[in-house]
């Protein structure tokens, strides 16, 4: 019994291990790229402001002392030309960014580049064929403090 016990057990982990390997993750900034562009749409899943969920399935989840977001785009696309489209809560108009593939990561700005702060980051580890995830951080939100907001999209059905 002792024999078949750690057979299963060893069974189930090799399961559990094969299954973790199948969501693969991107491996460098260009994968993270063709990922992000062969998904032709991105719904919003999750908001974390400093590191605590604010918004998850669908609904804002009050933090004591969070920042609330009002505001933010439901669905985004990531285009080969460059163009980060994204259109906000409640609207139909896109708001147009641009993305670019850098040697560590992709970086999401205004189509201006003389324009300063408003950068966002999404490093490869956070891309997966499931999901990605933009971080930045600004004291724009809660000023002097400086806040950090990450935002998790999933492929849109």
């Amino acid at each position: 019994m002792k024999r078949f016990n750690t057979l299963f057990l060893i069974l189930a982990t090799c399961l559990l291990c094969q299954l973790q390997a199948c969501k693969k993750y991107a491996g460098n900034p260009a994968e993270a790229a063709a990922i992000l562009t062969g998904t032709k749409l991105w719904q919003i899943d999750e908001i974390a402001v400093n590191d605590a969920v604010t918004f998850k399935d669908g609904k804002m989840t009050q933090q004591f002392g969070s920042i609330d977001f009002e505001r933010y785009m439901e669905t985004v696309e990531l285009k080969k030309d460059g163009t980060f489209s994204g259109i906000f809560k409640g609207e139909s108009k896109p708001f147009i960014l641009k993305w670019t593939v850098n040697e560590k990561d992709i970086t999401v700005n205004a189509p201006d580049v003389k324009a300063k702060g408003g950068e966002w980051t999404i490093v490869p580890q956070d891309v997966s064929d499931e999901s990605f995830s933009m971080k930045t951080q600004s004291t724009a939100y809660d000023y002097p403090r400086m806040t950090k907001v990450a935002l998790k999209f999933k492929p849109k059905k």
